[in-house]
């Protein structure tokens, strides 16, 4: 079992006439648009069929398009538990090669759309799809087929719940019938802890898990290796969160942290993290890490307090 952080978002008494985040500008600029982005690229990559290039272009578009809205753990992307669909990791145990194998030996029945949506999330999304694609021994061409289309299919679901019905509920909350969020003030807190969570994550996930510790790195362990897609990820996840906080309001100690953990990522070197083993590299994605660190604790300074929210964090089991 690894250990993941559950950011919760408290109000307290003390803040009912706290300011409120524009929840129409974060949905309309940033939201919408990069949940369309995802299933456009998700589309394009089961449109691929097995050619090959075009394959590993659509999953690095899929991919990044994914990390810069992964953090929106919330209605359609967290419901039916799509986001770990769309990228089962960490897999410390290599449950995703399991479920790969499972699904071959049992032959077309299971490759179906009806019995992949039922299938393991250990055996679906990018993960299993970064095996077909980038491992020289994959499976045959039928079951990447089949992976891309499940994705597909995960990724407009997240878009058609989005446009269909979410983002109303977060527009309009109280109205008759929307359960999900009574308040404007719910409706923030689901907003910050979105960032809050993202910032974590991107810290302490995808840069930490690979750095490791100076002694010890752990290059194997990072976020979709094989196809070299993780500093792009990390990449892509903190322009995504710095559009999200400017969306959610005046910022600009975040902005500038972020800012300078965009810079610094865009200077780092290897795709796939494995330089973290090198003291010089080393230090350049520790530098990334320090500024997102600097983020959090701009962000609940300045957006947290102006929003009237208070961020605790509840240590809670994964596997």
């Amino acid at each position: 079992m690894i250990r993941t952080l559950a950011l919760i978002c408290l109000a307290t008494p003390a803040l009912a006439t706290a300011a409120h985040a524009d929840a129409g500008d974060v949905i309309d600029s940033y939201i919408l648009p990069g949940v369309d982005r995802f299933a456009d690229a998700a589309d394009a990559l089961a449109a691929a069929d097995c050619n090959m290039p075009a394959l590993k272009t659509a999953f690095a578009e899929t991919a990044q398009a994914w990390a810069a809205i992964s953090h929106l753990e919330m209605g359609p992307i967290q419901d039916e538990g799509r986001s770990r669909a769309v990228l089962f990791w960490p897999d410390d145990r290599d449950a995703t090669a399991r479920g790969l194998r499972l699904l071959q030996a049992q032959g077309a029945d299971a490759l179906t759309s009806e019995a992949m949506a039922k299938a393991s999330v250990a055996a679906r999304g990018l993960g299993a799809l970064e095996r077909q694609i980038f491992d020289s021994d994959a499976q045959p061409c039928d079951l990447t087929e089949a992976l891309a289309d499940d994705l597909a299919a995960t990724a407009g679901q997240i878009r058609d719940g989005w446009h269909d019905d979410f983002a109303d509920q977060m527009r309009h909350p109280g109205q008759a019938g929307n359960t999900r969020f009574l308040t404007d003030a719910e409706v923030d807190q689901a907003l910050f802890t979105a960032l809050m969570a993202g910032l974590e994550h991107l810290s302490d996930q995808r840069i930490g898990r690979p750095l490791g510790s100076f002694d010890e790195p752990k290059p194997l362990r990072a976020e979709l290796r094989r196809s070299g897609q993780s500093l792009p990820m990390v990449r892509a996840q903190i322009a995504g969160l710095r559009q999200m906080a400017a969306a959610l309001g005046p910022d600009p100690q975040t902005d500038a942290a972020l800012a300078r953990a965009q810079d610094q990522a865009g200077r780092a070197g290897d795709p796939s993290l494995a330089d973290v083993e090198d003291p010089a590299a080393r230090f350049r994605i520790e530098a990334i890490q320090t500024s997102i660190r600097e983020a959090i604790t701009h962000a609940q300074a300045e957006l947290g307090d102006a929003l009237g929210i208070q961020a605790g964090f509840n240590a809670a089991d994964g596997d």
